[in-house]
């Protein structure tokens, strides 16, 4: 069980702690920011190491902390029919009694109902569009939009809390599908989330209207917000609940229906983005011995973000004067 080191997930999710089970993807999804094109897949993790790993991480494994699978490759790729690595994982984290989010492009997990338990257990499946001469294009050995939709409604009428991301975002490319998409799926929430690309990818896919911000180019920000009241809006016309993923811009957290961004009641690290926006709107100023009574498994570094002002980067509407003010 690992924590990002570098990036903004520290800061802004919930559930940053993730387990691996391949390095690599036979997905070969063009627009992933895990560079997995380039990679070649392997084994990540070996079960046997596992229990070892949850032993490092005693705070977050005694606060039952959910843990993501599948946060840079995903853990139902092709391989794992041979080699079942996160089978073992989750048998494992079953055994702990530990809970896990699955994020996922495969059908696959259907297949693991015999092992995957209900109340440790989200899934979370990624859709893009619903063409599939589209997805072929995105993502070209991806399993189909219409095979992942079947596996939602598989394992949504077993009982298991699914929810369905839209991710990435591309205005010029899908945007126009997210109501056909929110029509289709079997799920109850869903998580949007924009394209962060490098330079080589915008001019394949000829996209407009990106800057550049760190490591990434990101759609211009105000138009975003456009964007997310459009299918904020969307979503509560199919009946779902909403929420946006932080890419590293400002998030509108008074879109969000839910607390937590990944829209699930599990434990998870408190001390982040979406809790000062919390606590500025209930006291409009919010200092910093207002979030010591949230727990975050790296203080130091939520320190040090707060005193450069960072979260102003990171929720929308905040401003930085020694202290945040919505």
């Amino acid at each position: 069980m690992r924590l990002p080191r570098t990036g903004h997930e520290l800061l802004t999710c919930h559930y940053p702690f993730y387990i691996d089970s391949y390095e690599g993807c036979n997905h070969k999804c063009i627009y992933c920011y895990a560079d997995n094109l380039k990679k070649k897949i392997r084994i990540k993790v070996k079960p046997k190491y596992i229990e070892k790993i949850l032993k490092s991480e005693k705070e977050a494994v005694k606060r039952k902390i959910a843990v993501r699978l599948g946060a840079r490759a995903d853990c139902f790729q092709k391989i794992e029919k041979e080699m079942k690595i996160t089978k073992s994982i989750i048998e494992i984290l079953n055994l702990y009694a530990h809970p896990y989010i699955i994020v996922t492009k495969s059908p696959l997990v259907a297949e693991y109902t015999d092992i995957i338990e209900e109340k440790l257990a989200v899934i979370q499946f990624t859709i893009t569009t619903l063409k599939e001469e589209v997805s072929r294009k995105l993502e070209p050995n991806a399993p189909l939009p219409s095979e992942r939709l079947k596996a939602m409604k598989n394992l949504h009428e077993n009982g298991y809390r699914v929810i369905a991301r839209l991710s990435p975002i591309i205005p010029k490319i899908n945007l126009k599908e997210a109501s056909n998409i929110m029509e289709k799926i079997e799920a109850k929430h869903i998580i949007v989330e924009f394209l962060r690309a490098k330079e080589w990818l915008l001019k394949c896919l000829n996209l407009k209207d990106y800057i550049k911000k760190g490591y990434y180019y990101r759609y211009d920000l105000n138009k975003k917000m456009k964007v997310y009241e459009k299918l904020s809006n969307i979503a509560h016309d199919f009946g779902l609940k909403f929420s946006i993923c932080s890419d590293g811009d400002p998030v509108p957290y008074y879109l969000n229906d839910t607390l937590n961004c990944c829209g699930i009641d599990f434990k998870g690290v408190e001390r982040v983005a979406s809790m000062i926006y919390k606590e500025a709107k209930n006291k409009e100023k919010v200092t910093l011995k207002d979030m010591e009574k949230y727990w975050h498994p790296m203080p130091n570094k939520f320190i040090k973000a707060w005193l450069k002002g960072e979260f102003e980067r990171y929720v929308y509407g905040l401003k930085w004067h020694k202290n945040f003010i919505l």
